[in-house]
């Protein structure tokens, strides 16, 4: 606001009162309403520029003194020329007032002038001190936090021309359907029929912290209800909805705010995967159950550059077994017990540095034989497999033509190690490099030729590289990244049942290269390709390329 507009309000709100004639009753309540209106107007606004240091104080009563001196001033030479109208004009009666054009107008110029650099600095203000609207809404509101995405994907799997027919059992329709015949022409794998479709993906996250260290979390997505792996859902419903489920819901602790180098962490309920992993074991989608914790030892380093030590447990229940098969006991309910122990290195300029040696140990995964004409081990056959783990029979029906239900073979007790390595090499480049070996230490040959009805060589290790060259972050438009990679997973390495579902269309005993790129479009959108060249290792011919290009947009 200019000096001279600013001096024009302050005589029009001292002035006024000084010259206003008498009214009748309720219009002169109603004008003084008004004026007083006026009045309080520029005092905060007086008030307003000396607290941000606009004018000083004693600027300001200067302004004001000068304003009143002339308003008094004026206000007697309006005495005089009211006493000389009186005069000539006797037995009128008139009633000034301030019009409301001029009202408006003075508002109107007050706006325009000021509104842009208050407005900044109240809406800061606001933010910061948490004041206006937001102090409307409830309190509990503050204390929680929305986030997800969403992800569309246009994706394509080509089969190879020389690739076996009827040579792999789709299990999990086979076990569904009571046997092979049943199952019909769905008992076998699709492996010669290329196929194109787009898939979406929701995740709905909420967050909420309540206090104390105390946390909890839950996320709505798509997916089947059965598959642990994905979370897509195939477009082409004919108009129809999508599937949707609680995919997280926990409890959570920490004290890393109190003791950041002593930080304790656990969880309760369904939770993100805990462990430092690849897709060589774990596909990003699968969540856990049950309860885990994890503790970090800062051994070295600032905290915004530690050196930790880390230990991660969890106690995972699989498969709970309904009571009718198990005879009112739980001792043969799956479990998965999990640690892995290793060093996490922060570095100030953003480079990190990650091993990890965990051990994955899966109880009761094997399946049992039923006796004779009995059903009552059918809870050992597992609720979803993908393929690669070497199966056998459990029916035992006596008419194996007919009826059949398939378990997995093999004990699986997993021993991995992993590297993972970020190096920030100028602050528009970053190179990553990760490496992981996984070997099946529970895989007994006679247990397995016993199960199988005859000898199996074991085939129990894999491993996993990838290389990325791109921006040292991804949260910018035009942040980048490509990226190479090589994978061999041998059959009964890991249980394939969790494995990433994209690489040979999942599971083990598989073979290939990794190879992509992805762009930001904004901080929030980014567009990604990856072609992925698979085949079989040691079953019958099998190999399938899949392209991916997708778009996905967080918030």
């Amino acid at each position: 606001m200019t000096a001279a507009a600013l001096r024009s309000l302050i005589l029009a709100s001292l002035a006024v009162p000084l010259t206003m004639p008498a009214l009748a009753e309720p219009a002169q309540q109603q004008e003084q309403q008004h004026l007083e209106e006026l009045r309080n107007t520029v005092v905060n606004l007086l008030q307003a520029l000396v607290d941000r240091g606009v004018l000083t104080r004693e600027q300001a009563e200067q302004m004001v003194k000068a304003a009143q001196d002339k308003a008094s001033a004026d206000a007697a030479a309006a005495a005089q020329q009211r006493q000389r109208r009186e005069q000539e004009d006797a037995g009128a009666v008139r009633v000034p007032y301030v019009p409301q054009i001029v009202k408006d107008e003075i508002r109107k110029e007050v706006a325009e002038q000021l509104a842009p650099q208050v407005t900044q600095q109240v809406v800061s203000q606001a933010k910061s001190e948490g004041w206006g609207v937001p102090a409307a809404l409830p309190q509990w509101l503050e204390h929680i936090t929305w986030s997800g995405d969403v992800r569309v994907r246009g994706e394509a799997d080509v089969y190879a021309n020389n690739n076996a027919q009827f040579a792999y059992y789709n299990y999990n329709v086979i076990n569904a359907a009571g046997g092979i015949a049943r199952a019909g022409d769905q008992a076998y794998l699709n492996t010669t029929q290329n196929r194109y479709y787009p898939l979406v993906r929701l995740r709905l996250n909420v967050d909420a912290d309540l206090g104390g260290g105390w946390q909890s979390g839950a996320r709505i997505s798509t997916g089947t209800l059965v598959n642990p792996d994905s979370l897509n859902q195939v477009q082409g419903q004919y108009g129809g909805r999508y599937t949707t489920d609680v995919d997280l819901a926990y409890l959570g602790w920490t004290n890393a705010p109190l003791l950041p180098r002593n930080a304790v962490t656990f969880w309760a309920g369904k939770y993100a995967n805990p462990f430092f992993y690849s897709d060589l074991t774990w596909m990003p989608d699968v969540t856990f159950e049950g309860l885990a914790a994890d503790y970090r030892l800062r051994l070295a380093g600032s905290p915004q550059a530690p050196l930790n030590w880390y230990f991660t447990g969890a106690a995972v229940p699989e498969q709970d077994v309904p009571l009718t098969y198990d005879f009112g006991s739980s001792s043969n309910n799956k479990w998965l017990y999990a640690g892995q122990t290793g060093l996490d290195w922060h570095f100030s300029e953003g480079s990190r540095l990650r091993f990890g040696v965990a051990y994955y140990y899966f109880d009761h995964i094997a399946g049992v034989l039923n006796a004779f004409q009995s059903d009552t081990t059918n809870y050992t056959a597992p609720p979803y497999v993908q393929k690669g783990n070497t199966m056998f029979d459990i029916a035992n029906s006596g008419n194996p033509a007919v009826d059949n239900l398939f378990a997995l073979a093999a004990d699986f007790h997993e021993l991995d190690a992993i590297l993972g390595a970020d190096w920030v090499l100028s602050p528009r480049l970053r190179l990553s490099f990760f490496g992981d070996f996984v070997k099946n230490l529970g895989y007994k040959e006679a247990a397995v030729a016993a199960r199988v009805g005859t000898p199996v060589a074991p085939r129990v290790d894999g491993y996993e590289s990838m290389l990325t060259l791109g921006s040292p972050t991804l949260d910018h438009a035009g942040a980048w990244e490509t990226f190479v990679g090589y994978r061999y997973i041998e059959r009964d390495a890991v249980v394939d049942a969790f494995t990433d579902q994209d690489y040979h269309l999942g599971g083990t005993d598989a073979r290939g290269y990794i190879l992509g790129a992805r762009v930001n479009l904004t901080p929030h959108v980014y567009a990604r390709l990856r072609y992925m060249p698979f085949q079989a290792i040691d079953g019958p011919p099998l190999t399938i390329d899949v392209w991916q290009l997708e778009l996905l947009g967080s918030f």
